[in-house]
């Protein structure tokens, strides 16, 4: 796993002080401005072939986009 620099972890310790609006605001912006490297791309892509043969292996089961909409959104609301 990756270690923070002193700088990023002191950054994110502020940020985390923000109001929640705020915190997205800024995660918006930085990945607004901000390029993948191939590394990360290439593991991103690892995720998405590994869920994609446990769905084809019966492991997964798919489920339709409004209903994990609805529960993202219902996981969101009970936290805030």
């Amino acid at each position: 796993m990756h270690t923070m620099s002193t700088a990023v972890a002191d950054l994110l310790t502020a940020a985390m002080r923000l109001p929640a609006d705020s915190r997205t605001e800024l995660v918006e912006a930085i990945l607004e401005r901000s390029t993948p490297t191939e590394d990360f791309i290439a593991g991103q892509m690892e995720v998405v072939s590994r869920r994609m043969e446990r769905v084809r292996q019966g492991i997964t089961q798919l489920v339709p986009a409004a209903e994990a909409h609805d529960a993202v959104l219902a996981g969101i609301q009970t936290r805030e």
